[in-house]
């Protein structure tokens, strides 16, 4: 389920940095906003200013009576983006147009989130976590690993990595093919973007093999988009690196 709801700027960023990681909002604001129909591991689209669209995904949502019942017992560290003091947010929440009577009618939820990404910064942010996860060291005598880092966005909005694992014998996987696989043991087979990063921190192309394997994940793989450039944000779509492909009417 993916739920869109509008947000004011202050709050955006403060949970794109990290520092909100609660929204607060009102009992069932009408059946578009029905946040009881909520689950865990649904997404959140928000739409700000400064951010556009950006997206959370929900990891615990609870429903309160009133907001001193909530804030009590959720606190104010992660859950208000203008103040630490109980009194004050619920001050601040209570002057909402509406607020009092809409809670005391439907109450109010405290829904955990997670950010995930901004559709505005989505190459810039998948660049940087391909480039975290390298760290290049010596698994063994035979193996190697974390030279180069990959990262892809799926069709779900959520965001996977992985590293290139080099073995005696042929035996390893590129990064692209470990966030791939990171990506299907969490259930998911369609990828939206993809970024790779080498061990000089240049974005990267996927090989042969990578290629091969991407195209046989979905119908829709030939639509996969390839950074090729950071700062150009110059792409390539998967099927211009591997036109006329074989399998086209098997998958």
């Amino acid at each position: 389920m993916i739920m869109k709801l509008n947000i004011n700027d202050v709050a955006a960023l403060a949970i794109k940095n990290n520092t909100k990681r609660v929204e607060v909002r009102v009992g069932k604001e009408s059946n578009e906003y029905d946040f009881s129909k909520l689950n865990k591991n649904d997404i959140i689209e928000f739409n700000s200013n400064n951010l556009g669209i950006f997206y959370v995904k929900v990891k615990e949502i609870n429903h309160y009576n009133s907001l001193e019942e909530l804030f009590t017992l959720e606190g104010t560290r992660y859950t208000t983006s203008s103040t630490n003091d109980k009194e004050e947010a619920i001050r601040n929440i209570s002057k909402l147009d509406g607020y009092q009577d809409a809670i005391k009618k439907n109450g109010v939820y405290a829904i955990h989130i997670e950010y995930l990404y901004s559709e505005n910064t989505a190459w810039e942010e998948l660049y940087e976590k391909a480039k975290s996860v390298r760290n290049p060291r010596n698994v063994s005598g035979m193996i190697s690993a974390g030279q180069v880092g990959a990262a892809i966005l799926t069709k779900n909005h959520n965001i996977y990595t992985g590293v290139c694992i080099d073995t005696a014998s042929t035996l390893g996987m590129c990064g692209e093919r470990n966030a791939i696989a990171n990506m299907i043991t969490n259930g998911e087979n369609e990828i939206i973007k993809l970024v790779c990063v080498d061990s000089k921190g240049n974005v990267g192309s996927p090989c042969g093999a990578c290629r091969e394997y991407m195209m046989q994940l979905s119908k829709n793989s030939k639509d996969i988009e390839i950074l090729k450039n950071i700062d150009t944000k110059e792409i390539v779509r998967l099927e211009e690196l591997i036109p006329d492909w074989w399998g086209k009417t098997r998958v």
